[in-house]
């Protein structure tokens, strides 16, 4: 069964700030969107891997990837306004029958080979395999002017790669967007279908505020080591 990979990279970068997009910045010596594209093909280096950036910032990958000779295989689409219409044009962009689809943030740069493997396997077996970690932390909720405490067990936070059977993902995608549509586990289940669930990997962090980006260069710097 073919292999995709899309890679999103379409977002500002806002929190992190400065001018140019956290997935385009120079993590230890490489490009943040790199990382990703390299953990992808090296699971598989006859995958198809398609990344999702914003229009403004086609030609800069580019300049990018040439100047650093990134020479894996890669197609680009534009990204679009919001994720959902980035995952959508990478969709389109390619034939997703008979197919597995991974969808994941460049902004984790870290994620392992073994997990990747493991979610097209599950994925494979179930239509869907969505990487998840246990919350640690104590969780209280709102209700009525009131905190309440919540039963962590019951809660699990959510990863990235994420891979569907490409077919179903496909016909999820071929709705209209929705404000709930946080993720593409979302948009799936939105469809009728169900989402299941395997354990995520701690070192797979999503790298958001300039606190994430400190860490990530330590994590980065050991693991050249």
């Amino acid at each position: 069964m073919k292999k995709i990979a899309i890679i999103v990279a379409g977002g500002q970068g806002n929190r992190i700030g400065g001018q140019i997009p956290k997935q385009f910045r120079f993590l230890n010596g490489k490009p943040l969107l790199a990382y990703s594209i390299e953990s992808f093909y090296n699971y598989d280096n006859g995958i198809e891997i398609i990344v999702a950036i914003p229009s403004k910032f086609l030609e800069y990958w580019k300049s990018v990837r040439d100047t650093n000779k990134i020479t894996i295989p890669h197609k680009i689409v534009n990204g679009g306004e919001e994720r959902f219409h980035s995952v959508k044009n990478a969709l389109t962009s390619t034939g997703c029958l008979n197919s597995m689809v991974a969808v994941h943030d460049a902004a984790r740069p870290f994620v392992s080979i073994i997990l990747i493997d493991k979610l097209y396997k599950q994925a494979a077996e179930h239509g869907c395999a969505i990487p998840a970690l246990p919350v640690s932390s104590t969780l209280r909720y709102l209700e009525d002017d009131e905190w309440i405490l919540a039963d962590r067990s019951k809660y699990r936070l959510i990863q990235t790669p994420q891979v569907f059977n490409g077919e179903m993902l496909m016909n999820a995608y071929n709705s209209d967007y929705d404000l709930s549509f946080t993720d593409d586990a979302a948009v799936y289940e939105a469809a009728g279908n169900i989402v299941h669930l395997i354990d995520g990997e701690e070192e797979n962090i999503k790298i958001t505020t300039p606190n994430d980006w400190e860490f990530a260069e330590f994590f980065a710097g050991k693991a050249l080591k």
